[in-house]
């Protein structure tokens, strides 16, 4: 058994493929993720557990999908059934604390509050620290954390003050978004890249193997960041969203709920600033993680640290006919995620695996990397560890995601990859089919193409059998569907 290594584990918030240079073609400069991509493991079929904050986060500490963990919206939202994550010794922070280490955190956390559940029920209030974590202990969402006191404090402390210019865009200011008027030392990615700098300071003059869960509240709206990274994207030209023409509002679907209200109104002009601001604002997080890679070096931490860096879901951004934010739909924008690992000593570097990994897997993953043990049983993810070194059998052919509402809104929705196709599980009127093959961008639903009847009643036992091997409740939904389909019956009952 080999030593045990600390682990830096970064996380984006709402992170969409375009955003990281390392997948491809695009606009947007992260030189800092890339080079974790060129020196690791990029794996480029990742998926979230659910396109949405808190279950996605909650799936990191318990290595299972949202029905499951119950955490299956935003906490202190409704549909969300845990409101307040439960301290348990099965919980990833429990079982690395028993292995020997140390537990830091910082920014966002999103899996309950400082209060009792404003839902009833029993919760106890849940913070990193009441679960063994160190370091920052934000409770809610955090709206982005220019409100906390601490930062605030640190603000003060430094003769800073969190300001943002007036909109001075030719364009509509679609969300929000917008140039901050202090330096990068005034902005929250810089504070909280100088928590996490500390606390793994302090894990290594205590001599003491850690797990660092570093949290961005970004590039999640508010897209603030400071001029020298706004200037990175001036006049820079935005390529149109292939799939932007999608009548979105012709097709009924859940979808239709994140249409932009005004998307008649808007030009892809408009929101070709907005990601601008979105870019920029990446880059500016993707300085803050290239601070804390630059530490491990100058530290010597480096030689003994893995880095994994992933995202908790993607976002839209106008994409598919004006779509905003995130769920109610089965499209790779907010589902696909960028999720990377790379070595202390170097191996499997520049490696590039095609396998369909999970959000579930980071659980799993990180455990064995620190010896640990988990119960294979109880979680839903599977140790990438064999996968990288080519030693995994029976590596899952398919990988699912699942939605239970967002922002008081409650849907049931399963999504399932197999490999070029992909199944929508709608609960409330025509489920969709998808070949990204033949239709990368997903613009045509197939459900009841008559080519695809055989592929689509395989991909609706696939995650009928799924939901049978993690005690799904929406299993008999899934059963019904594929009753339904193949009596030739269309929509739902």
């Amino acid at each position: 058994m080999s030593e045990p290594r600390n682990v830096l584990l970064i996380f984006t918030d709402q992170h969409r493929l375009s955003a990281v240079g390392a997948y491809g073609p695009t606009p947007c400069r992260t030189p800092h993720i890339d080079r974790l991509a060129r020196e690791g493991v990029r794996f480029d079929n990742a998926y979230t557990t659910c396109q949405v904050c808190s279950p996605a986060r909650a799936t990191i500490m318990t290595g299972q999908y949202p029905h499951a963990h119950g955490i299956n919206a935003n906490v202190h939202n409704l549909g969300c059934s845990v409101h307040e994550l439960e301290d348990r010794p099965s919980l990833l922070s429990r079982r690395l604390e028993a292995a020997g280490y140390g537990l830091g955190y910082s920014g966002k956390w999103h899996l309950g509050t400082d209060r009792t559940t404003t839902f009833g029920g029993s919760n106890r209030p849940s913070l990193p620290r009441n679960v063994g974590f160190e370091g920052q202990n934000f409770p809610g969402h955090g709206g982005g954390g220019f409100h906390y006191p601490e930062y605030q404090q640190y603000l003060a402390a430094r003769g800073f003050e969190h300001a943002v210019k007036k909109w001075a865009e030719p364009t509509v200011q679609i969300r929000a978004a917008g140039e901050l008027a202090g330096p990068i030392e005034s902005t929250v990615p810089y504070f909280l890249a100088e928590n996490s700098i500390a606390l793994m300071e302090s894990f290594k003059t205590r001599g003491k193997p850690f797990f660092l869960w570093h949290n961005f509240w970004g590039p999640h709206v508010p897209c603030y960041a400071t001029k020298e990274f706004v200037d990175l994207y001036r006049g820079v030209e935005i390529p149109t969203w292939p799939n932007y023409e999608w009548p979105s509002r012709m097709i009924p679907g859940p979808h239709q709920i994140r249409i932009h209200p005004k998307h008649e109104h808007l030009s892809w002009a408009d929101w070709a600033t907005m990601l601008r601001y979105y870019y920029a604002f990446t880059s500016m997080i993707d300085s803050q993680i290239g601070r804390m890679l630059d530490y491990l070096d100058a530290s010597g931490l480096a030689k003994d640290t893995v880095v994994i860096f992933t995202a908790d879901h993607g976002e839209t951004m106008g994409s598919h006919g004006g779509l905003t934010d995130k769920g109610w739909h089965h499209f790779e924008e907010t589902n696909h995620i960028p999720f990377i690992v790379r070595f202390p000593d170097g191996s499997h570097k520049g490696q590039v695996i095609s396998a369909f990994v999970s959000l579930a897997d980071v659980y799993p993953t990180i455990v064995d990397i620190a010896n640990g043990e988990w119960e294979p049983g109880a979680v839903h993810g599977e140790s990438l560890l064999p996968l990288i070194e080519g030693k995994a059998e029976n590596w899952r052919e398919s990988v699912v995601m699942e939605f239970g509402g967002v922002v008081n809104v409650v849907s049931t929705q399963r999504t399932i990859r197999h490999g070029a196709l992909k199944y929508g599980l709608n609960c409330c009127c025509e489920d969709e089919l998808y070949d990204l093959a033949a239709d990368p961008h997903e613009t045509r639903n197939l459900v009841n193409h008559p080519d695809y009847r055989d592929a689509a009643n395989d991909l609706r036992r696939r995650l009928s059998d799924w939901m049978e091997r993690t005690a799904d409740p929406v299993r008999g939904l899934c059963d019904r569907a594929i009753a339904y389909y193949r009596a030739g019956t269309v929509g739902r009952v």
